[in-house]
């Protein structure tokens, strides 16, 4: 009996792709502790979002090259949690991450948590132009290396007066070096299609043109 509602609850669980704990309890008229050890069995994700209400087997999620799925709204991350997964994004950002860079990356609010990891030391911040805060590694050193990329790029942002890539305006170029920061490994296609699912009409071609007017070189793996 045991055995063959291990099975039910797993078969229901690839079906709906995502559920509530309340919802499998109500499902199958188990306890919560029932619920949890066959999930832990077979093994699963909490969402990062809705409050980590959201479970889904492990093999369920097609994970993006980034290392995200989303169902229906429902959000998950192969970092796991929302402070792993935010960790994760600034550690592997080239000049660290703003609030929105991460909030546009992850499709929910990260202010409040992010000042809840400074101040239990597993990142850091840093001041910028007035009042922009930039969240860098807890590592002093890849702080350093983080913050002085940061500054490069932000000189690198073009002036009202100073000529634009060819077929490219001021927001377009804006965007491009922002999903630069974000994406410092990803080729003009990648990019290009990172942006257009945000909403924004850009071609590879453009990112190509940003990335040789302004000399930008892609951050290599080592």
């Amino acid at each position: 009996m045991t055995a063959d509602r291990h099975q039910k609850v797993i078969a229901w669980m690839k079906t709906r792709k995502v559920a509530t704990m309340k919802a499998l309890r109500h499902q199958f008229q188990v306890s919560h502790m029932t619920v949890f050890r066959i999930l832990s069995e077979y093994g699963y994700h909490t969402s990062y979002n809705r409050n980590a209400a959201f479970y889904a087997l492990r093999d369920v999620p097609q994970f993006d090259p980034a290392g995200f799925w989303a169902y229906r709204g429902i959000r998950f991350s192969r970092h796991g949690s929302l402070s792993d997964t935010i960790v994760a994004l600034v550690e592997n950002a080239a000049a660290g991450q703003t609030v929105r860079e991460l909030e546009e990356r992850l499709q929910t609010r990260a202010a409040n948590l992010l000042c809840l990891l400074v101040r239990d030391g597993r990142l850091t911040q840093r001041s910028l132009q007035g009042r922009l805060v930039v969240y860098l590694a807890s590592d002093p050193r890849q702080a350093d290396q983080q913050f002085q990329h940061r500054q490069q790029l932000l000189k690198q942002l073009p002036a009202p007066q100073q000529s634009l890539p060819e077929g490219c305006s001021t927001t377009e170029v804006i965007e491009i070096l922002r999903a630069l920061v974000l994406s410092p490994r990803a080729g003009p296609d990648q990019l290009a299609r990172q942006l257009t699912a945000r909403g924004l009409h850009i071609t590879p071609g453009q990112v190509s043109q940003v990335t040789a007017h302004y000399a930008l070189k892609k951050k290599r793996r080592r």
